[in-house]
């Protein structure tokens, strides 16, 4: 399954109508599709005419659930048509990114979806995503899912500007994923006897010239009576110039498909060889300290639930379900034992990149600072692989910078790094430098940091 999550912070863009119809012609053409919708507003099931008060399980629910074994894909996505299947979302979607939602509590909160995909892996060719207007936990976890990024961008006054940044903050967004994730820009609204139209697009080519997609999605009067009707453009208006626009992304998309990602390296799951029966599962701990299984559990509480989803609870006996509740309880003393100055503040690698690092913490924490041009939603900080910590890495040049911890949107100064710029107004900022030669230490981390 290759996954495509059609992302834009823009209103108005014809994001949730690219994701739609663009879905619905690679069913035609014979694949398999899934089409998620990640956005609270639910348009997707609205554009396709799923009736929203028969829905009753959404995206929130397969991304919250425990399973005892891999979810079902007909217990959570409605078939819209043949080769066509949705996995819906509603209001309440909203709620698991909150700052103290059931989401931002996870450890592995960006991984959640990529988790319910690579259950579903086999079962389709194609999923498009529809992403949410903002960038917090559902588009880290869409992107985190993503063999490619596809951007529309309106082909209006305001809309380079904006695709620059977006550009830039979905980069800041990847890099912290550790894989190179492509991305697509897709003129949209496009309207050929309007100067400003063809100006855009020129600009974007000489800004972009790789990104830019060589098709375009034109203003059609279709394409708003099709959402409105509840259809797809296929539907709704077969044989249309509109339809004639998404053949021709599709055509493009099929013939420049994109890596498929192995969605469960992505989500720590065991390989498949891995043997989970009673008595393995019994034997797991067995003379040794920490097992493998344990510090995958540290790192998330994903092995635990490899354990169940391979069936070992089912299929063994009461000693298997005495080891998951083993692993969950060393998992959760882990988590407590976060001490205070234990590597936090701002440290130096040995290749020379600095880490910003706070304890681990269900709100939403960033930093800003001049490397990334003040921008409060740009350099997320994210869990560590042992869970007790969140983490962003940055490469910067060597000199002295500035910088602030944001958390739940608010700047503050880094508690755990005593050096400051107290003539910047506001809180003040932290401080760190960085030596014309890469060093081996901790960079003004706080007193008793690891070293």
């Amino acid at each position: 399954m290759r996954v495509v999550s059609i992302v834009n912070q823009k209103g108005g863009c014809g994001k949730t109508t690219t994701a739609v119809n663009l879905a619905a012609v690679l069913a035609r053409g014979g694949n398999r599709v899934l089409l998620v919708d990640m956005d609270p507003q639910s348009h997707c099931a609205a554009g396709l005419g799923v009736p929203e008060q028969t829905l009753e399980r959404t995206i929130a629910d397969a991304m919250l659930a425990d399973h005892a074994r891999p979810p079902c894909v007909d217990e959570y996505v409605w078939e819209v048509s043949h080769g066509l299947r949705l996995l819906p979302s509603s209001v309440t979607l909203a709620s698991l990114e909150a700052p103290n939602g059931p989401l931002a509590a996870r450890f592995d909160r960006d991984r959640r979806l990529a988790r319910v995909l690579a259950a579903w892996q086999d079962d389709f060719d194609w999923c498009v995503i529809d992403c949410p207007p903002t960038i917090g936990l559902l588009t880290y976890n869409a992107l985190r899912a993503s063999d490619l990024v596809m951007v529309p961008v309106e082909t209006g006054f305001f809309s380079l500007k904006g695709a620059e940044k977006q550009i830039e903050t979905i980069g800041a967004v990847v890099r912290r994923f550790g894989r190179d994730i492509p991305f697509r820009l897709l003129p949209t609204l496009y309207n050929a006897s309007r100067a400003l139209s063809r100006d855009v697009v020129v600009a974007l080519e000489r800004r972009f010239p790789e990104a830019l997609l060589p098709v375009v999605v034109r203003e059609h009067e279709e394409l708003r009576d099709a959402a409105s009707y509840g259809q797809s453009i296929i539907e709704f208006a077969p044989g249309s110039a509109a339809e004639a626009d998404f053949v021709a992304l599709a055509e493009w998309l099929v013939a420049n498909a994109p890596a498929a990602t192995a969605l469960a390296e992505h989500v720590g799951m065991p390989a498949p060889t891995i043997e989970t029966s009673g008595d393995a599962v019994r034997d797991m701990l067995a003379g040794r300290g920490v097992s493998a299984t344990e510090r995958a559990v540290l790192s998330g509480g994903t092995a635990v639930d490899a354990i169940e989803s391979d069936g070992a609870i089912q299929g063994a006996n009461a000693r298997a379900s005495d080891l998951v509740s083993r692993l969950r309880a060393l998992a959760d003393r882990s988590r407590q034992q976060s001490p205070m100055g234990g590597g936090f503040g701002v440290r130096l690698t040995r290749d020379g990149t600095i880490v910003f690092s706070q304890p681990a913490s269900a709100h939403a924490i960033f930093v800003v600072g001049d490397f990334n041009g003040w921008n409060p939603i740009a350099t997320p900080l994210m869990a560590s692989s042992d869970g007790l910590r969140m983490e962003a890495v940055v490469e910067l040049p060597p000199g002295r910078h500035a910088y602030r911890i944001v958390v739940d949107g608010v700047e503050q100064v880094d508690a755990f790094n005593p050096h400051r710029d107290t003539e910047r107004q506001g809180p003040g900022s932290s401080l760190v430098e960085v030596p014309n030669t890469p060093a081996t230490t901790t960079a003004y981390a706080s007193e008793g940091g690891a070293r």
